[in-house]
């Protein structure tokens, strides 16, 4: 019996779903890679913490990190509904947000007056008239990073890509300084 139709299938499957919270762990390059563009207060927090993979960089270079998730992956404070949150618990946030999601982190982060918080997103976040009206056209980000090579994330629920080590999907990290004033820079990674 023909074993490579079921794997075919399986590959499929994995391909066409998501994982259901769009959990997608940092690869620590990423994370070291904003950090060599970025500088940020010595407290952090991580709001979609998932499995750690942006807490673990962060404190291996001396961050204090307040680490939480709606989700339980094993690591930080779960039960944590950051849209629900009243108080912010740093002045920094640095994470990888749920992308479904990721209009309402922004807004959420802006409402709770964080002074810089960086996103980990699609390159097309940039695009959008709806996404315009409701974020760029009112708080554009500081500085947009471009991944000049693509990284490769998968989903947290499996053990590796199924498309080996050459990412698919263009990344950037979107920066947003509270005061800043000026126009939308972008740079390369």
């Amino acid at each position: 019996m023909d074993k490579l139709p079921c794997l075919r299938r399986q590959r499929v499957d994995s391909m066409s779903t998501r994982q259901k919270d769009d959990w997608y762990p940092t690869p620590p390059a990423a994370t070291e890679a904003l950090l060599f563009v970025e500088q940020f207060d010595s407290t952090v927090w991580e709001p979609a913490c998932g499995d750690g993979a942006i807490t673990t960089v962060l404190q291996q270079l001396g961050y204090a990190v307040h680490s939480s998730d709606l989700n339980d992956y094993g690591f930080g404070h779960t039960g944590v509904d950051f849209l629900m949150e009243q108080k912010a618990s740093a002045a920094t946030i640095i994470t990888n947000p749920p992308y479904k999601l990721a209009n309402e982190f922004v807004l959420k982060a802006v409402e709770l007056g964080i002074e810089k918080h960086a996103w980990l997103l699609r390159l097309p976040f940039l695009e959008g008239q709806a996404r315009y009206e409701k974020i760029f056209s009112k708080y554009p980000p500081s500085r947009v990073h471009v991944f000049s090579k693509r990284l490769t994330i998968w989903r947290g629920d499996e053990d590796k890509a199924w498309y080996g080590t050459s990412g698919k999907t263009a990344y950037a990290w979107f920066v947003w300084d509270r005061d800043y004033t000026g126009p939308t820079t972008v740079g390369w990674l």
